[in-house]
């Protein structure tokens, strides 16, 4: 049996909350959630991951289906993000001088029977909580990211780098900013027990790890997502905090 938790918050900072969220539980084995982090000037940021928003959940709630299989799950998230894109693309361009260049980060999860599919473009992340132990499950596009790949810098060189909080948060690739996007794909299976977090970098930029568990853990058991945004906004709230959980309840007499 699935479970969804969702909340949003704009933080302690910013004027304007520019993430989304969404998701749906359709059936005891079949459900999605979604987190999008707007980026753009003036309001654009939060036209550009409204956009991606809706159109993903159009796509996710008119296409899932009970039995989905491997390959259909990959069309249905492929889908999503491309006409996601297209669509925040397209509205760029009707309005260049205030919309040209936003876009949003899209992470993006689909359990269908006992097993999860995840899409994710930008620094938007997926974790999973499992047997009490927090896995990353998603790499971030950003250029600090891109950087530590090539080799030009080292984990403890950018830790101490003076432009680091920029290279942290600029990305390299985002939904909505080219008429095309590559987003990163994976799978795996689903547990009973196991409880998916999606979140924006609002949320796991102000918890380390283990609190960011600890508060998981309390969310789940209180059906409320209130303590995570509370825990992000108590060390400062930087930035629009947004977190989506999906819980895959355990059997009641395992």
């Amino acid at each position: 049996m699935l479970r969804i938790i969702g909340a949003t918050d704009k933080g302690l900072v910013r004027y304007v909350n520019e993430d989304r969220f969404a998701g749906e539980v359709f059936s005891p084995d079949l459900a999605y959630g979604v987190v999008c982090d707007g980026m753009g000037g003036e309001n654009a940021g939060a036209v550009a991951s409204a956009i991606a928003c809706e159109e993903i959940r159009r796509m996710l709630e008119s296409s899932c289906r009970p039995g989905m299989d491997q390959r259909s799950a990959y069309m249905v998230l492929e889908s999503a993000v491309a006409t996601a894109n297209a669509v925040v693309y397209d509205k760029a361009e009707q309005d260049p001088e205030v919309m040209r260049g936003m876009g949003t980060t899209v992470c993006l999860a689909l359990v269908a029977g006992e097993k999860v599919y995840l899409a994710n473009v930008g620094d938007s992340r997926g974790y999973l909580l499992r047997a009490g132990e927090l896995h990353r499950l998603t790499t971030d596009h950003t250029l600090a990211r891109m950087l530590l790949d090539r080799g030009d810098l080292t984990p403890e060189e950018l830790l101490q780098h003076p432009d680091r909080g920029r290279l942290q948060s600029s990305l390299t690739r985002a939904v909505g900013v080219g008429p095309q996007v590559e987003a990163d794909y994976t799978s795996f299976p689903l547990e009973p027990g196991d409880v998916l977090l999606l979140c924006s970098d609002g949320l796991y930029n102000m918890l380390d790890p283990v609190t960011l568990r600890e508060c998981l853990r309390q969310a789940v058991l209180q059906d409320d997502g209130k303590c995570l945004i509370d825990a992000a906004n108590s060390r400062g709230g930087r930035d629009n905090i947004t977190a989506v959980i999906l819980a895959c309840e355990e059997n009641e007499n395992g």
